[in-house]
């Protein structure tokens, strides 16, 4: 027996990604199904190695999500980091792109966008220490920090944010 979509994993609805989820575990059996092994064990294994991580980075994510709409949207630090998120979303389209972005309009693994999420929290503390307005961000040293911290990992991952 195989589960997929929601009877493999239920999300709580706070990243509109559940029906998305089941779609890729479809498209992920599809292929496996297609290929040359007939060994439903193996390719059950194959596809639990394959989803595994993204269904609960996705699960994570959600639960995330849910916090940040119920405590943080009217924090000023968390609404100076979107600002700031924002301006180096603007500023460079092919090297940054939000979490949010990376998950809800491009076909980027969850587990992947969840890691890099964690590399721009980084670059996002150190960009935003001290800063009163998101208008005095140093593009620059953004720039710096996207080269040193964000783009490694991205290439490591094999994710492209060209659109």
């Amino acid at each position: 027996v195989l589960l997929v979509g929601d009877a493999a994993h239920g999300i709580v609805p706070f990243f509109g990604q559940g029906l998305n989820c089941g779609f890729e575990d479809c498209e992920v059996l599809v292929d496996l199904l297609s290929g040359s092994s007939q060994d439903l064990e193996a390719v059950f294994g194959e596809f639990f190695g394959r989803r595994k991580a993204n269904a609960d980075a996705i699960a994570d994510m959600a639960v995330e999500n849910f916090v940040e709409m119920c405590d943080h949207v009217g924090d000023p630090v968390f609404l100076m980091r979107k600002q700031v998120a924002s301006r180096l979303e603007k500023a460079f389209p092919d090297r940054f792109r939000s979490r949010y972005a990376m998950v809800m309009y491009s076909s980027i693994p969850y587990h992947d966008a969840m890691q890099a999420g964690l590399v721009q929290s980084e670059i996002l503390d150190q960009l935003c220490a001290g800063l009163e307005d998101a208008a005095q961000l140093d593009l620059e040293r953004g720039s710096q920090l996207i080269d040193e911290k964000l783009s490694p990992l991205l290439q490591r991952l094999g994710v492209s944010l060209e659109f």
